[in-house]
């Protein structure tokens, strides 16, 4: 009953679920768990919101926003939505909105909510009002892009937003639809990436070794080809704030190792406190690796596949592969000399 399933998670919670769940030429089927992670989703959007006006200056004209002086995470979460924005559009016009669905997802949960919102804190917590002003305004163009990009799928929660945002025209079915915001500070999306994995998996690593998040660790990092990539200032210093690790160029001694987005990282033994648990890790690691290329390995053989997918995709998968098969050699090397 769909009356039923308003009641509990909204309307509009009920309509992402339809519009992003389904496939042109095959019937869909009802997962109420989707249609609450929808609901949960929702939620997220509801809260980084309230945190943005909160932190927007009171009385804001939308003329005095200035994309012009950002910090390395402002760039990064304007060029991630440049990419979002881009990726959205081309699949809105070819109607495949689970797509949209999937990369609206990504970008307003993992990229905007759970890493810029934070890193964010630091210039609006500050006491330089350049970086604090750049911080503010990337807020606010982020927002008002994602729901706007969010509107056709969720009008009712994004219309009650859009009416707080500064500037607001009577409705939000008045805007534009978001296009890519030009001349803005180049980023690495690749090496952002990277550093944010690596934050991900020191913060893993301190759980198991039972650490403190406080206590501080040191940290190197490598590319996928095992070069070793140098600390970055900007980079090292958000590694340093969200994950409490020093980024070095290189280590000595014995080093712990673990499989990050694009490469490896690499931690003194020393430093941590349990070698037992991290060849049990390790081994785990070892089994999704050999997973992910036996899956990879079958799509690849898979000649139909081959033949109808897109030369994008395959090369894709292709990458993911070579990926795989990199980051599982340097942790067999890590076991065989944990076990010796």
């Amino acid at each position: 009953d769909p009356m039923k399933v308003i009641e509990e998670y909204g309307i509009d919670a009920l309509r992402f679920f339809l519009t992003t769940n389904s496939t042109p030429g095959q019937d869909m089927r009802y997962i109420p768990e989707k249609v609450e992670a929808a609901g949960n989703f929702i939620n997220k959007i509801w809260n980084a919101s309230r945190f943005v006006f909160m932190n927007l200056p009171e009385g804001m004209n939308v003329e005095d926003v200035d994309l012009t002086h950002l910090s390395l995470a402002d760039a990064w979460i304007i060029n991630r939505l440049n990419e979002t924005i881009t990726h959205v559009t081309e699949n809105m016009e070819k109607y495949e909105f689970a797509l949209v669905g999937n990369e609206l997802y990504s970008f307003v949960w993992d990229d905007f909510c759970s890493w810029y919102v934070e890193m964010s804190k630091t210039a609006l917590n500050g006491t330089d009002e350049v970086a604090k002003h750049a911080a503010q305004s990337t807020l606010y163009v982020c927002l008002k892009a994602i729901v706007s990009l969010l509107q056709p799928f969720m009008p009712f929660v994004t219309e009650e937003i859009y009416d707080l945002l500064p500037g607001a025209k009577e409705s939000i079915n008045l805007e534009s639809w978001p296009t890519v915001i030009e001349n803005v500070t180049a980023c690495d999306l690749t090496a952002m990436a990277r550093v944010i994995s690596a934050i991900q998996k020191i913060r893993e690593v301190k759980i198991v070794n039972d650490l403190k998040p406080s206590t501080l660790i040191h940290i190197a990092l490598k590319d996928l080809d095992g070069n070793t990539i140098k600390a970055d200032e900007a980079m090292s210093a958000i590694i340093m704030k969200l994950a409490k690790a020093e980024w070095q160029d290189t280590l000595e001694g014995d080093l712990t190792v673990e499989a990050i987005q694009g490469g490896s990282l690499y931690i003194p033994s020393s430093e941590l406190s349990n070698p037992e648990e991290e060849i049990k890790k390790l081994e785990a690691e070892i089994e999704r690796l050999k997973s992910e290329i036996a899956r990879s390995t079958g799509i690849l053989s898979n000649q139909g596949f081959i033949a109808k997918a897109p030369a994008a995709k395959i090369e894709n998968e292709k990458q993911k592969l070579e990926a795989y098969q990199k980051q599982y050699a340097v942790i067999e090397e890590r076991l065989n000399v944990l076990k010796k």
